[in-house]
């Protein structure tokens, strides 16, 4: 049975995601395809047929995220009973938080609802404005935990018996925040520290242990004892003191919970056949507490940690893809194992992970050039059709000088440098 007291197990989910997406697409047959090149040759190539593609898994994991964002969040307000709620939401709404389009969106939700897939276990519209809700195959988010989990196919068909809890409501994610480009490396991220012993103090993560050592774990030695002080004024400093810490040690637990995932999906992506002991996690998880997140130093909101560790993953996925497209090269040891600051994820290493946000940076360039350039290209189309009657019925009643203007306020949206390009593709000086 399902436990619904304890939060969802986010690297867990990921993992169960993309096993049943690599399941699916192996069991579709393959097709022979014929290619004719320029010289003339041809030669006959074999594809599979309706496989998730990249981009439809990368809507699942982002719904997935969402999901549980939302379910923890109801489940403090004690709004989950006995079983998991539905996640209530729209396209266009979708569409903010995963930077595309409402189109995009509906066109991914259809293929994830495709019998066989068994990532949507049901769908709903409510409402007239198209919002609609789902459920999530619980064998997806909690895996291992349902009677049906060995059988994908049965499991997405089993359905909330209770239909009548409230529903989660869309949370605001940093996603629909537009920022772009991370903040710890302009945050005057401080240098590594030693720890304070029994793991306390801002220090790196290594399990049970903390250290700014990324090579092996040295002694950590005591702090001295400090002078005694009069009775009340030690109670009270450490009446403080024990508020202070509660804080701390809960924004620890948070910090802790972005390595642990961080290295969850890296080790996954990165090193799939590596056999780690106990020691090797250990060491690949604090050079990731320093080189990945820099101590978690930088001064910033937890909106703002959120977003730099959800781009952090979106770096794992270029580097993953690299290696993917280069068989001959792999990533050297995640830590250190000689030279200091040699390590795959040490912040020294230009070119570890830490080059990975140069492709980073470039790729939002990319994708915010293409979404301008999709605009131009779109408010062209209907322009041009629009001139010829061939329009939709509500586009075509404009009169040119309405639909010009219509086009003209979409493409404002995107900013000033997209508006330029409109008006020069449409021969429009500015006054």
């Amino acid at each position: 049975m399902i436990d619904y007291a304890k939060n969802i197990n986010q690297a867990a989910a990921l993992a169960a995601w993309w096993k049943i997406a690599d399941k699916y697409n192996k069991s579709l047959p393959l097709h022979p395809v014929v290619r004719t090149y320029a010289n003339g040759t041809q030669k006959t190539v074999f594809i599979r047929k309706g496989i998730i593609s990249k981009s439809v898994i990368e809507t699942g994991e982002k719904l997935i995220l969402q999901y549980i964002k939302s379910f923890n969040e109801a489940r403090k307000l004690e709004l989950v009973q006995d079983e998991a709620p539905s996640l209530a939401t729209n396209s266009v709404e979708l569409g903010r938080i995963l930077q595309t389009s409402d189109r995009t969106v509906r066109s991914h939700i259809s293929v994830l609802k495709r019998p066989g897939v068994g990532f949507i276990s049901e769908y709903n519209f409510r409402g007239t404005r198209a919002n609609f809700e789902l459920w999530i195959n619980p064998a997806i988010l909690w895996p291992g935990q349902t009677e049906n989990s060995k059988n994908t196919a049965q499991t997405a068909q089993i359905l909330p018996q209770n239909k009548n809890l409230p529903h989660i409501k869309q949370l605001e994610t940093p996603e629909t925040k537009e920022k772009e480009i991370t903040h710890v490396d302009k945050g005057g991220v401080a240098t590594q520290q030693s720890a304070l012993p029994g793991g306390e103090g801002e220090a790196g993560y290594t399990g049970d242990t903390f250290t700014s050592d990324t090579g092996l774990l040295q002694t950590l030695k005591t702090t001295e004892k400090a002078p005694a002080r009069p009775l009340a004024a030690k109670r009270q400093a450490t009446e403080a003191g024990s508020a202070a810490r509660t804080e701390k040690d809960a924004q620890m637990a948070v910090f802790k919970a972005y390595v642990e995932n961080f290295w969850a999906i890296a080790s996954k992506l990165l090193y799939p056949t590596a056999d780690w002991t106990e020691w090797h996690h250990k060491m690949a998880k604090n050079a990731i507490f320093y080189g990945v997140y820099r101590g978690f130093k930088a001064q910033l909101s937890e909106k703002d940690w959120e977003l730099y560790h959800l781009q952090a993953i979106e770096r794992l996925k270029l580097a993953a893809n690299y290696y993917e497209n280069h068989p001959g090269k792999h990533p050297p040891l995640p830590y250190a194992e000689f030279r200091p600051g040699t390590g795959y994820f040490d912040h020294e290493n230009t070119r570890g992970f830490e080059g990975t946000h140069e492709w980073y940076t470039k790729q939002q360039v990319w994708k915010r050039q293409q979404k301008v350039n999709d605009a131009l290209r779109r408010a062209a189309n209907e322009i041009r059709l629009h001139k010829q009657g061939k329009l939709r019925e509500e586009l075509q009643r404009k009169t040119p000088l309405e639909m010009f203007r219509f086009q003209e306020a979409r493409i404002k949206r995107l900013g000033k440098a997209a508006l330029d390009k409109f008006y020069a593709q449409h021969a429009i000086t500015k006054s």
